[in-house]
């Protein structure tokens, strides 16, 4: 019995040690090889010092990314609805030595972001998953600087482009087409589009968006 006990204490540290691994080090690296961070960092024209929120982090991807690219005298504020993700994220921030970001636990319809504050935000693959879009614009532009961007990066399939939006979302994902008019009609002035920023077909058959737009 003690033996037993034994083995399932040491898979459960090998499972979570082997968790943090892979995501932090393989399943980035991986995604590193087709998201184009630094072009997604580029066309939110942040500087060091600046402000921006990663709306929707999950485990901090682009997070740990936007806290080099703003240095210790910016701030990243890390929204997310999941307490399991932002726990993790708050591992990696402090394993990593990061100083310069604020983990902030968000409803589904507010970010919690203090206003006027952000100098850029990004949403990458979960505005399909934000229901009341038009009031997590709202929040976002009243927590953006005039002049602050927001940049939203979203997957669709060639096959579903024409389906509706309920349609669409079922599949977690979103034509640009939907998120483009609900910028315009939230009062954000559209400043770059892409339809095929990432092609992403022979690995997960979709290609994924962007969309930027500031207040």
């Amino acid at each position: 019995m003690k033996y037993l006990i034994f083995l399932l204490l040491a898979y459960s540290s090998w499972a979570q040690n082997a968790y943090r691994n892979v995501y932090t080090r393989s399943a980035w690296s991986e995604r590193d090889s087709w998201q184009r961070p630094q072009e997604l960092i580029r066309l939110l024209n942040i500087k060091p010092g600046n402000s921006v929120a990663d709306i929707g982090c999950h485990e901090g991807y682009m997070t740990v990314k936007l806290a080099r690219a703003v240095g210790e005298s910016g701030h990243v504020y890390a929204v997310d609805v999941e307490p399991g993700k932002l726990n993790r994220l708050k591992e990696i921030l402090t394993e990593q030595g990061f100083k310069n970001a604020t983990v902030i636990r968000g409803d589904y319809d507010d970010p919690k972001l203090p206003p006027n504050s952000l100098d850029a935000a990004i949403i990458i693959d979960a505005y399909h998953e934000m229901e009341d879009h038009e009031k997590i614009l709202m929040h976002i532009k009243s927590a953006l600087k005039p002049e602050g961007r927001l940049l939203i990066c979203e997957p669709i399939a060639d096959e579903r482009k024409k389906l509706s939006r309920p349609e669409q979302e079922r599949k977690h994902e979103l034509g640009i087409q939907y998120a483009r008019e609900d910028l315009v009609q939230a009062g954000f002035l559209l400043i770059y589009q892409y339809e095929n920023f990432v092609d992403r077909t022979a690995v997960k058959g979709d290609r994924m968006w962007v969309l930027v737009a500031k207040r």
